[in-house]
């Protein structure tokens, strides 16, 4: 035997009263509507777009700063073999000068020579005033036209001045690397160089 036990139905807000009667249909959500003319797929892009590059900014940072201060390190370890200054002593006198020297030694013992380190303007032993650390004699009339300055200035293209140390230095530099240390009567004297 069979006992069919039927319950009551409940009624739902969506059921109808009439028989026959459709049941209306449910809606789908809407998504958002992005404004006009933009899609929400490229707004969704470039929102990840710039969040990865607001992410990746620091790491970017980080990695820079290491390299820099890889480099930096590096610079400062390496041996410059063209030093950016020079520094030029004797006994009781120092100059440094802000480039490099190639005649140190023949410098050093030609000023200690010449004027003791002094920067001063005496008359020589031919009685011709001469300036400077490494007293450039001075031309006829007690004037620098014709001088030994003038001749090496224009031979070399340096210019200033023969009682500016750093003139002075640079000018001899110069000179000995052109042959030209003889001009020099202590260049003689100290048996830097055969003379002419």
């Amino acid at each position: 035997m069979t006992v069919t036990i039927q319950l009551p139905r409940v009624k739902r807000p969506c059921d109808s009263n009439r028989p026959g009667e459709r049941k209306p249909r449910r809606q789908k959500p809407q998504a958002r509507t992005a404004k006009p003319g933009a899609s929400g797929r490229r707004k969704g892009m470039a929102e990840r777009v710039f969040f990865v590059l607001f992410l990746a900014l620091p790491a970017v940072t980080l990695i820079q700063s290491v390299l820099f201060r890889a480099e930096a390190q590096a610079v400062t370890r390496r041996d410059d073999p063209y030093p950016q200054e020079t520094v030029l002593a004797g006994s009781g006198w120092t100059f440094t000068v802000p480039f490099p020297v190639n005649n140190k030694q023949d410098i050093e013992d030609l000023i200690a020579c010449e004027s003791g380190g002094q920067n001063v303007s005496l008359p020589d032993s031919d009685g011709i005033i001469s300036d400077g650390i490494l007293q450039f004699h001075r031309g006829p009339n007690d004037t620098m036209s014709g001088s030994t300055w003038e001749d090496f200035s224009k031979a070399s293209g340096i210019t200033g001045s023969p009682r500016n140390p750093t003139d002075a230095i640079r000018m001899a530099d110069w000179a000995i690397s052109h042959d030209l240390g003889p001009r020099w009567t202590c260049w003689r004297n100290e048996g830097l160089s055969p003379g002419y």
